[in-house]
């Protein structure tokens, strides 16, 4: 699995690539080898991931592999992990939680629309359909509207995620975010029905494959 997206240029000559390389299995504990690396030899991979996982608590697992790639990121007033990165058709943010009561990693992607009152039902609709074609995490409509993409990972007590699935989490959302999104601007900002949506998104699939 690769995790292949662009981060936020500070300039129009910035640009960067962010890669990550996950060889193995993504679900492999701390044992695994190589787990995480940069095919461009450029990721700090001189702390073995083992000792990463012993020494870290799991946002600052995320917080290593973000800080490799030199992405900027903040800590909310919460405690969550919050960055930015661009995709396919726009800036998305995104925020990693951890939930100790659950021992559950959490990461979020804003798509930044927003569901009117009125546009409620057909998002609700749109949404049930897209989550059958999502394999991992869901999409939701939160009470102001706002379209969120969820996914989340259930560790034991005491595990720790390692660094290929800190990354392999951002990159199922960037892929879901960058997938669907089509769908949901036409019904937010196109104001199309739930239907049109869908076809619509189906018709931008078919003609990037």
């Amino acid at each position: 699995m690769w995790l292949a997206r662009e981060k936020k240029p500070d300039d129009a000559n910035a640009a960067k690539q962010l890669t990550f390389n996950i060889a193995g299995d993504s679900m492999a504990g701390p044992a695994a080898d190589a787990l995480c690396e940069r095919t461009s030899g450029l990721m700090d991979t001189s702390q073995p991931d083992e000792d990463v996982l012993v020494t870290l608590d799991p946002l600052d697992v995320v917080e290593h592999v973000l800080t490799a790639e030199n992405l900027q990121f903040d800590r909310t007033e919460d405690g969550d992990l919050a960055f930015a990165l661009t995709g396919d058709w726009k800036d998305y943010e995104l925020w990693f939680a951890w939930r100790p009561e659950a021992d559950c990693l959490q990461l979020c992607l804003s798509v930044n629309l927003q569901a009117t009152p009125e546009q409620k039902a057909a998002a609700y609709e749109l949404i049930s359909t897209l989550n059958q074609r999502v394999w991992l995490g869901h999409f939701e409509v939160w009470d102001d509207g706002e379209i969120i993409f969820r996914h989340s990972m259930a560790l034991m007590t005491g595990e720790r995620p390692s660094l290929a699935q800190a990354a392999a989490m951002i990159d199922v959302a960037m892929e879901a975010a960058d997938r669907f999104y089509p769908a949901f601007d036409f019904l937010v900002r196109g104001s199309k029905s739930a239907a049109d949506a869908v076809a619509a998104c189906m018709f931008e699939t078919v003609g990037e494959a």
